[in-house]
C-alpha cells in the first residue's frame, strides 16, 4: 500500500507540473497575442502612418486634394476646387541640408507642402528625411530621375520612353524606402509642362499609368534667369505676388519653390510666404 501511495503521489506531481507548464505557456502566448494585437491596433490608430496606396499619411486625407482637379482649376478649365486654397510645392530635393530646414519651418507654422523629388536623391542616406515627410503630414511627388533636359528633351523634343522610364524608376526608388504601399500619381515635368511642345502622347502614356502632371500658377522666382532672380526676401515676395497675373485668375494657388543647394533665400523667405497666404485667409493643402 505504501508503494502504491508513493507511486500515486509521484504521478500526481508529474501531472501537476505538466499542467502548470501548459498553463504558463498558454498565458505567455495570450500575453504575446494581446501585445501583438495592441501593437497592430496602435499602428492602425497612428494617423502619421502612410495611407496605403497613397503619397501621404492617413491624417492628410483631411487636406489632400485630387491633383487632376487642382490642375484643371489652375489652368482655368474647371472650378473643381472651391475656396482659397494654396499648395506650397518644392522641387529638386532631397537636399540633406535645405530640405530639413524647410520642414522645420513648415512644422513651426503648422502647414504642409508637396515635395517633388528627383529620383537620384532618393537614397538610403536620405531615407529618414523621406519618412519624416510622411509622418509630419507632407505629400511626395515625382520630378523625374535625372532632371537632365538633354536626356528628357533632346533637341527640345520630348523623349517619351526616357520620361516614362525615369518616372517608373523614381517611383521604384520611393517604394524601396517607404514600402510597397506607397504610391504617388503626381508628376511634374522638369522645366514645366508649359516649356515644351509635343507632350500630348507622353501625357497620355502617363495617364494610362494613372499619373497626372501638374505645373504651378505662382512662383517665387528662385530658379529664374539670374538677371531677374530675386536677391532679397522683399524682392522675392514682390516677384511671387506679381507672378500670378500671368495665369488664369483663381483663388487656388500652386506655388513653385525649390529646396535644393543654392536656394537659401527661399528658405529664409518661407515664413513670409506662409504669412502672406495666412493673412489672406488661405488654407493649406497637399496634392494626392
Amino acid at each position: 500500500m505504501a508503494v502504491l501511495a508513493i507511486l500515486g503521489f509521484v504521478l500526481f506531481q508529474r501531472h501537476n507540473t505538466k499542467y502548470k507548464q501548459v498553463a504558463k505557456a498558454e498565458k505567455t502566448e495570450q500575453v504575446a497575442n494581446n501585445t501583438s494585437s495592441s501593437s497592430e491596433k496602435a499602428k492602425e490608430d497612428d494617423e502619421t502612418q502612410l495611407k496605403k496606396g497613397s503619397n501621404h499619411s492617413i491624417e492628410e486625407s483631411d487636406y489632400a486634394y485630387d491633383v487632376t482637379a487642382v490642375n484643371n482649376t489652375i489652368r482655368g478649365k474647371s472650378d473643381d476646387v472651391k475656396g482659397k486654397v494654396v499648395f506650397l510645392t518644392f522641387d529638386d530635393g532631397i537636399d540633406p541640408t535645405l530640405t530639413p530646414q524647410v520642414m522645420d519651418i513648415l512644422k513651426e507654422y503648422g502647414v504642409h507642402a508637396t515635395f517633388f523629388h528627383i529620383g537620384y536623391t532618393i537614397t538610403p542616406e536620405n531615407g529618414d528625411i523621406l519618412k519624416r515627410q510622411i509622418t509630419e503630414g507632407h505629400a511626395i511627388a515625382n520630378h523625374s530621375l535625372s532632371h537632365n533636359f538633354n536626356l528628357l528633351y533632346p533637341g527640345r523634343v520630348p523623349n517619351q520612353s526616357q520620361i516614362i522610364s525615369e518616372v517608373d524608376q523614381t517611383n521604384a526608388n520611393f517604394q524601396a524606402i517607404l514600402g510597397k504601399d506607397f504610391k504617388t500619381r503626381i508628376f511634374r515635368y522638369p522645366g514645366s509642362h508649359m516649356s515644351w511642345q509635343g507632350l500630348e502622347s507622353t501625357d497620355q502614356a502617363l495617364a494610362n499609368k494613372g499619373i497626372q502632371w501638374i505645373d504651378w500658377n505662382m512662383l517665387c522666382g528662385d530658379a529664374g534667369p539670374l538677371s531677374v532672380r530675386p536677391t532679397t526676401s522683399e524682392s522675392m515676395m514682390a516677384y511671387m505676388d506679381g507672378s500670378q497675373k500671368y495665369f488664369p485668375e483663381t483663388t487656388v494657388k500652386v506655388v513653385l519653390m525649390h529646396d535644393t543647394a543654392g536656394k537659401e533665400l527661399t528658405v529664409q523667405t518661407l515664413p513670409q510666404i506662409i504669412e502672406y497666404f495666412k493673412n489672406q485667409g488661405y488654407t493649406f493643402g497637399v496634392l494626392e
